[in-house]
């Protein structure tokens, strides 16, 4: 009888029969469950039918087996095991080029290869391993047991056999490969790597990547770059650690989950100081008064700002800064050292004294004093108007304010201090006129900006003429300016001509010349006021009559003025005229005079000269 059939008989006892031919008949007879010690293994049979009769296909036996390739149950990340199923016909001999497929409950272990099925070899033998399905599994799930299984197909008979494993007890660590002694030094804002094996009972873990976590007090800081995790490669993480300014000690923590996270420390070098450099001034203008003459937008005060750097242009903070002034004594310091913030900065405050100048502050690396820098120029001004700097001026003194309301025209205030400075921005102005508007609705004046500013001057009511009881100049609106120093009130007058639109009128003028020269006309148009007309009113020639020329008008218009001007008129007689001629030649024309806003008026005029 085949040997394979008596082992299969031996393990169903009571569960066959042999008939007078010999026939073996082997019931519904599965494998069992492997020992309690052991590999756990366990062999399954197929079976077949012929003419009736049960016969045995063949046999999967399966085993687990470690590295060395005993027997074992325990599954660790440092120890995995290896599943070997054994698949023999029902001759007993082996049968090759056969798929064996394995399987696991899925939670505990990873198969390789992962798909599970794999061919037998020429001695019937197929093998898997298996390995923790990840650190977390490994770790979390110690003593849980699972079951593989391999499945095979003998003769078109499914063959099965199952083991039981277990998860072993994982110890994971951290050791720190770089730096090996646990402290290096650094150079300011150098770069050094950190590297870290990641050990499970004490092997390195190269199964899966796992994240190792870092981190830092600088880094936390900004002061230090350093990535907050990173993803082992080969059981190895490693990540660079660059300096930004951290200056001193600075641990870095490695830890990962299940582990007792380890340290490095790193001894930064502290930043060297370079330079300090002029930052700002405030005032931006970088001027400020006397003091005792603050206010309207003037400061007694000056805000200086530098900006300490190291050798390589980065900020340096907690540096001593020493301040001086040059020239001394014409301004005083409240603090003469300070210490830079993390930005670098410094701030440094100045005081005005009590005489007009400009200085200059001078900053100083307290431990290196070779090291130093110059402010921009802070000019120190009295700031407070004075009357021989007062100046008022109006954009057209003559406008046809007379016959017209709300023709406007700009007043306009410049005021200076005792040096010749604009006044500080926010000195206010004050206007008043006793003819029309003058200002605004909200402000009857103007606050300064670099020592200026101006209002609007209209024509409307009130309005005085000749022989008004109020005892005003006719015609004319006189505006009153003022303002304050610390000590005195400031002001001055202008005056706005309220024109009108006509001149008074002409009776005709005969003119009469001997010389055959040009003749010299010259009129003084004025309105009934005695005013001059508005300016650009135009003075032009027409209506000429004979052979007489006019020449160039000179001014042709009226210009912008306060008194009536007079305008020449050169009449030419014609190349006919013969000085001493026996008879004479009467020519004519206009004077033709148009303000802007009026009808024009013409003056009559005959010319008369010598002819042969």
């Amino acid at each position: 009888m085949n040997a394979g059939i008596l082992k299969l008989m031996a393990r169903c006892a009571g569960q066959f029969f042999l008939s007078a031919a010999l026939v073996v008949s082997v019931s519904a007879c599965g494998g069992g469950g492997g020992s309690a010690g052991g590999s756990g293994a366990t062999t399954t049979t197929g079976t077949g039918t012929t003419s009736g009769n049960s016969v045995v296909a063949g046999v999967v036996k399966l085993v687990l087996v470690d590295a060395q390739g005993a027997p074992s149950r325990a599954l660790t990340l440092a120890g995995p095991i290896t599943a070997q199923a054994t698949v023999v016909d029902s001759k007993g001999a082996a049968v090759a080029n056969t798929i064996v497929t394995f399987a696991t409950g899925g939670t505990l272990s990873t198969l390789s290869p992962a798909s599970g099925s794999v061919l037998t070899n020429a001695a019937g033998v197929a093998s898997v391993n298996l390995t923790p399905k990840d650190l977390l599994t490994a770790q979390t799930q110690a003593g849980a047991a699972d079951t593989v299984t391999a499945t095979a197909t003998v003769a078109t008979q499914p063959l099965k056999a199952t083991a039981n494993y277990q998860l072993g007890v994982t110890s994971v660590s951290l050791k720190l490969a770089a730096p090996s002694a646990g402290t290096v030094s650094l150079k300011s804002y150098g770069t050094t790597s950190i590297k870290v094996d990641v050990l499970a009972n004490g092997a390195p873990y190269i199964a899966q990547p796992v994240t190792v976590n870092f981190s830092s007090n600088c880094a936390g800081a900004g002061k230090a770059t350093l990535p907050a995790s990173a993803t082992t490669l080969n059981g190895q993480a490693q990540v660079v650690y660059v300096d930004k300014g951290c200056s001193g000690t600075d641990v870095v923590t490695v830890s990962l989950t299940g582990a007792q996270p380890i340290t490095a420390s790193l001894v930064v070098a502290p930043p060297v100081a370079a330079s300090i450099g002029f930052v700002s001034a405030t005032p931006s203008d970088k001027a400020i008064v006397l003091q005792g003459s603050g206010g309207n937008g003037r400061v007694e005060t000056a805000t200086l700002t530098f900006k300490a750097l190291d050798t390589s242009g980065q900020p340096l903070a907690n540096q001593s800064i020493n301040f001086t002034v040059n020239p001394a004594g014409v301004v005083s310091l409240p603090a003469t050292t300070a210490i830079t913030g993390v930005d670098g900065t410094v701030v440094v405050t100045v005081n005005s004294g009590t005489v007009a100048s400009t200085f200059r502050v001078i900053a100083t690396f307290a431990d290196q004093p070779l090291i130093s820098t110059i402010s921009d120029t802070v000019t120190v001004t009295t700031g407070q108007p004075i009357q021989a700097a007062f100046s008022l001026s109006v954009e057209t003194f003559n406008i046809s304010g007379w016959d017209h309301d709300n023709v406007q025209t700009k007043v306009n205030i410049l005021l200076a201090d005792a040096n010749g400075n604009p006044v500080a921005d926010g000195t206010p102005v004050v206007f008043s006129t006793d003819s029309g508007a003058i200002g605004s609705s909200s402000i009857g004046g103007c606050v300064t900006t670099n020592g200026a500013c101006f209002v609007v001057y209209r024509s409307q009511n009130p309005r005085y003429g000749l022989n008004n009881t109020a005892g005003k100049a006719p015609g004319v609106a006189t505006i009153t300016v003022s303002t304050t120093s610390a000590l005195y009130k400031l002001d001055g007058t202008t005056t706005v001509i309220l024109s009108m639109d006509q001149p008074v009128p002409q009776a005709p003028q005969a003119l009469v010349t001997t010389s055959c020269q040009p003749y010299s006309l010259q009129i003084t148009p004025k309105d009934a006021n005695g005013n001059p007309l508005p300016a650009t009113t135009a003075i032009t020639a027409a209506n000429v009559v004979g052979k007489t020329t006019i020449g160039e008008i000179i001014p042709s218009a009226v210009p912008i003025t306060r008194v009536a001007i007079p305008h020449t008129i050169p009449v030419i007689p014609p190349g006919t005229c013969k000085e001493g001629g026996a008879t004479t030649v009467t020519d004519s024309f206009d004077i033709k005079i148009a303000t802007p806003l009026g009808v024009p008026v013409q003056y009559h005029y005959t010319f008369t000269y010598p002819s042969p």
